[in-house]
């Protein structure tokens, strides 16, 4: 069967499939290499599922749209997309996991192979997805990259007032700004780095900038118009974001790289009123923490 004609007949089967197993149980009966090559397939298919799912969750933080029927279409879409692109080559996990098999069952193929691909260790299957979901196309137009190191220095000076990692504040930004490309602009569309939404009080004498927000009444979604507070830098929005949580969020504090302490601890005092915001900031949190490792990792190759 040609590569096209297999990609042909992907494409126009369900990645739902209740025959698949049984198929699959046939295919194992009559040929067993065949039965662990559409195995290995499977499972590679699922990493890929897995790793969709990943970068889709980490998204709902940063001002994607959610909803139960959106979230079963695009689970659905996820497994049809990664179905077919395993059918077509894949990422190479399924020859890796292939080829460990072979091994296992004859050890002596070992060492008549010098292919340094021939063993797939636990060890190299994370790396594989960090870095695959490290190369997730960031939210800003500039990367998540750009926004992390740009960022960075005052964050952590910030944080270390606070007691808290420095991937926090900056999680805590990404959510707010959507990693920048959402950030809050003046009328005549100059930068107020106001990276995380702090609303002008009447006690505020500085800029303002009037915003459409979405905010949840009785549990309910509603779009209004609100006065934020503008900044002349991104220290200066830094350093009033301190204020603020030393002022009104003492139980954020001290929680050193606790995500999910610091987001229960500023929903319960009424940062914001989506009652999943404790659950976005974890999330966004773990994303910084493997995009950080993912580059680390690169770094240290490339010494």
């Amino acid at each position: 069967m040609t590569p096209l004609l297999q990609s042909t007949m992907a494409s126009q089967t369900l990645a739902i499939d209740p025959q698949s197993l049984r198929s699959l149980r046939n295919t194992a009966s009559h040929d067993a290499e065949a039965g662990v090559r559409a195995v290995a397939k499977q499972f590679e298919a699922l990493m890929m599922q897995q790793m969709l799912k990943s970068m889709r969750q980490a998204n709902q933080g940063m001002g994607e749209e959610n909803s139960s029927a959106l979230n079963m279409f695009q689970s659905m879409q996820d497994q049809q997309f990664a179905q077919l692109n395993v059918t077509r080559g894949g990422l190479g996990l399924a020859d890796a996991i292939v080829r460990q098999i072979n091994v296992q069952r004859d050890p002596s193929l070992l060492s008549r192979s010098h292919d340094p691909k021939a063993e797939i260790s636990p060890v190299a299957v994370k790396a594989a997805t960090t870095a695959t979901l490290a190369a997730k196309p960031a939210a800003s137009a500039g990367g998540a990259d750009d926004f992390l190191s740009k960022l960075a220095g005052v964050a952590e000076e910030v944080a270390t007032k606070l007691g808290l990692s420095s991937k926090l504040l900056l999680a805590h930004a990404a959510l707010e700004s959507g990693w920048g490309s959402k950030s809050i602009k003046t009328a005549d569309g100059n930068e107020s780095f106001n990276l995380f939404g702090i609303k002008a009080g009447k006690n505020w004498t500085g800029k303002t900038v009037d915003v459409q927000t979405t905010e949840y009444i009785d549990g309910k979604a509603q779009k209004r118009v609100e006065k934020f507070r503008a900044y002349a830098s991104y220290a200066e929005a830094f350093s009033d974001y301190s204020g603020l949580i030393k002022r009104r969020f003492g139980d954020a504090m001290g929680l050193g790289s606790d995500s999910a302490g610091f987001g229960k601890a500023l929903q319960a005092g009424g940062y914001a009123t989506d009652p999943n915001y404790a659950n976005k900031i974890a999330r966004v949190a773990e994303s910084i923490t493997t995009r950080l490792a993912a580059h680390q990792s690169r770094s240290s190759q490339t010494v």
